[in-house]
């Protein structure tokens, strides 16, 4: 099954109300939110292919820095930018990712997970999705906003997750109404993005298939 179809059917369980807690009530303020992503046209302001890759020097889990200047000494780099262990979407995503893994490095790539989630939302993700790979903690999203990736959820959004007990001030360290759209970019070696997603569906995503043909190319 491919990661979409997976995320399809997810979205009907819920829709169908076989997801507690969220309701209908819920997911109409959350789609909402989610149109009023679309419709900004924020998504289509994200780097393209051809652009500068913004290089990062973040903490893992340990707080050990993981450097994109280094890890493209050795080949291309791909991030993904997850939004924390909350998002159901973003843990399918992870866990497809994870299947490709493998093939990425035996292409002699590298994969590295990027969130806005204070160290211990950090530790439970890598726990949730069994991650080989890093994962990395943006605090203030401030990497994310190079990309601009980074938006303001409207109240009414906020008020949904807060009534789930989720205080993003407290799960991001930030103030509470930031939020980062999920999105793949892929650079080469010399520091190129060489494939830009970003999705302000949130229940839409990257498919790894197309991230590893990506790689592919950048191997042929």
């Amino acid at each position: 099954m491919n990661l979409n179809k997976r995320l399809a059917e997810y979205k009907e369980k819920q829709e169908a109300g076989e997801v507690p807690p969220i309701t209908t009530a819920h997911l109409e303020v959350i789609y909402r939110g989610a149109e009023q992503l679309i419709a900004s046209g924020q998504h289509k302001t994200v780097p393209e292919v051809g652009a500068k890759f913004p290089s990062f020097a973040l903490p893992d889990e340990k707080g050990t820095i993981i450097s994109s200047d280094e890890i493209l000494k050795r080949g291309p780099l791909a991030i993904v930018f997850y939004r924390g262990i909350w998002c159901d979407y973003c843990n399918f995503e992870l866990e497809a990712l994870e299947e490709v893994y493998p093939r990425i490095k035996e292409l002699g790539g590298e994969l590295v997970a990027v969130s806005p989630v204070t160290m211990p939302g950090l530790r439970a993700a890598i726990r949730r999705n069994n991650l080989s790979f890093p994962l990395v903690s943006d605090r203030g999203s401030e990497y994310a906003r190079r990309f601009n990736l980074v938006y303001t959820m409207s109240e009414e959004v906020i008020g949904v997750w807060g009534s789930f007990g989720l205080d993003f001030s407290q799960v991001n360290g930030d103030d509470g109404k930031s939020m980062t759209m999920p999105a793949v970019i892929l650079s080469d070696q010399q520091g190129v993005i060489q494939f830009s997603e970003a999705h302000p569906a949130h229940w839409q995503r990257t498919e790894p298939d197309d991230l590893v043909a990506a790689f592919e190319r950048l191997a042929a």
